[in-house]
């Protein structure tokens, strides 16, 4: 067991290694997938090398990954160009019809035939280096290829004035990431057309994409074409999706993302090349201030896998572990005013604007705007509010709404018209009232506030400091319509 660098106080990640056959560096040798107990375990990161003809999951096995799945776990996976990985992955639901794994015949339920190796039509990122023209090895330098995030529009209030984000898992403490580390023949994945596919399992049944809920290109990789090039061939410019997501837990499932190739995540691709003596690439990404920032965006995707795929309970946990931080959090301590801890009926929208917008600012530095949006809609708004967010959730929450037809790479999310611009407003209010309502019931960081706080309700506590926000920001909106009105009656 090992852990790795958590993205913030909210979160750790535990790591069990498992090899198919035997690896020295694995904590369990010749893994079988129902000789385990799956239930101990957030998700499960496939790593998937073998082709056609490899080691296989058994009838057992699939329906051991299903239910993991159906239950609420959460599943990565990627494999390369071909039929790299197709033996593990093939035939596990969504992850087979998310990613193209068989070649060079479609697969048996008429899944897509995977990119080539070699060839004009290859999928070849390399992204020229240092030295002239393209090397086979540019890798493992410090300059990653660039990808197109898809773009999701939340509230606006002119057409040409909206906020978009990018899928969680693409959303950094920089911003949008927008690299990926190149490789000169990837795999690709794709939005399946058919959603109806069901299947059976050693007697278990399991539907592929419930209610009907489909996965999206979250990124595509674009290759510049070029007509000479001395590594591999001439090349043929195209987009080709690099990232898939599943939000499962919108169907009472779990969570999948595929990624067109594993050379995104480990070895010569991100710390370059053993025995190189190029000083850029012997090192890879940490050769230079613009790779080592690169190589940063690239270890957040990472992270942001594991906190996405995480359990909704899980999610729950993170979200209260982040809210009880923020609370003891010296800025906080420091600002919040004594006369407004008495209840929260003392509370008014002045304060409730400002301790939540410098929460907000403290929140930003351990966790992504996606992940505080996300926070605060999904667990408290939809948790404490369910008829507020059954009806205004789509204005709030970018991710909710899927598009009604596919769209490509670039394409800008098209907002709509009226949505109140006061939304922002809403989530400082909220978060103002949290924090509140957290340093309320716990004053003094003595010796029992832990072992207090591990039993509490959560959502009992919040409540009150939650109905009065909404009031609060209620009263608001009232004013600013009727001073809209008066504004637009002078107008004429």
């Amino acid at each position: 067991m090992i852990v790795l660098v958590p993205p913030g106080p909210w979160a750790t990640f535990e790591v069990t290694k498992a090899h198919r056959r035997n690896d020295p560096d694995a904590d369990l040798q010749s893994f079988r997938f129902d000789a385990h107990d799956l239930s101990q375990y957030d998700q499960i990161w496939m790593f998937a090398v073998e082709r056609l003809g490899g080691l296989e999951p058994t009838e057992p096995e699939l329906r051991a990954i299903a239910q993991f799945m159906d239950d609420g776990g959460g599943v990565f996976a990627t494999g390369d160009h071909e039929d790299l990985g197709v033996a593990m992955c093939g035939r596990i639901p969504r992850v087979r019809s998310m990613r193209k794994w068989w070649w060079p015949n479609p697969g048996p339920n008429g899944e897509p035939v995977a990119p080539l190796v070699g060839g004009p039509d290859r999928y070849d990122t390399l992204s020229e280096g240092n030295d002239p023209d393209i090397q086979f090895n540019d890798q493992s330098d410090d300059i990653p290829q660039r990808i197109t995030p898809r773009l999701y529009a939340t509230w606006s209030w002119f057409k040409w004035w909206h906020r978009a984000y990018p899928h969680p898992v693409l959303c950094g403490p920089r911003g949008v990431i927008r690299v990926l580390p190149d490789h000169p023949h990837e795999g690709e994945c794709y939005e399946p057309s058919d959603l109806s596919a069901s299947f059976t399992f050693d007697g278990y049944t399991t539907a592929e994409y419930p209610a009907g809920l489909s996965p999206e290109v979250i990124a595509w990789s674009t290759i510049a074409g070029r007509a000479v090039d001395a590594n591999k061939g001439p090349l043929n410019a195209r987009s080709f999706g690099a990232i898939g997501a599943y939000d499962g837990h919108r169907a009472q499932t779990g969570r999948v993302v595929v990624d067109a190739t594993w050379h995104h995540f480990f070895n010569i691709n991100l710390v370059g090349e053993l025995g190189n003596t190029d000083p850029i690439k012997g090192v890879g990404f940490d050769a230079t201030p613009g790779g080592h920032a690169a190589y940063e965006d690239i270890k957040a995707y990472f992270r942001n896998i594991a906190v996405w795929l995480a359990r909704p309970a899980t999610q729950a946990c993170m979200w209260w572990r982040a809210l009880w931080w923020l609370r003891w959090h010296h800025v906080l301590m420091m600002d919040l005013r004594p006369h407004y801890l008495e209840g929260p009926d003392r509370l008014d929208l002045g304060e409730l604007l400002r301790i939540g917008g410098e929460a907000r600012d403290v929140l930003g530095r351990v966790a992504s705007r996606c992940t505080v949006l996300i926070w605060l809609g999904w667990h408290v708004l939809r948790g404490g509010r369910p008829e507020l967010w059954e009806r205004f959730g789509r204005h709030l929450d970018p991710w909710l709404s899927q598009p009604s037809e596919p769209r490509r790479a670039g394409d800008e999310p098209v907002p709509e018209i009226g949505v109140p611009a006061n939304a922002e407003l809403l989530f400082d209010a909220v978060l103002g009232g949290l924090v509140y309502a957290v340093a309320q019931a716990f004053p003094e960081p003595d010796e029992g506030t832990r072992a207090r706080a591990e039993d509490l309700d959560w959502s009992a506590v919040v409540t009150p400091h939650l109905d009065r926000s909404l009031a609060l920001m209620g009263q608001h909106l009232d004013n600013s319509y009727e001073n809209l009105r008066g504004f637009r009656g002078a107008l004429g």
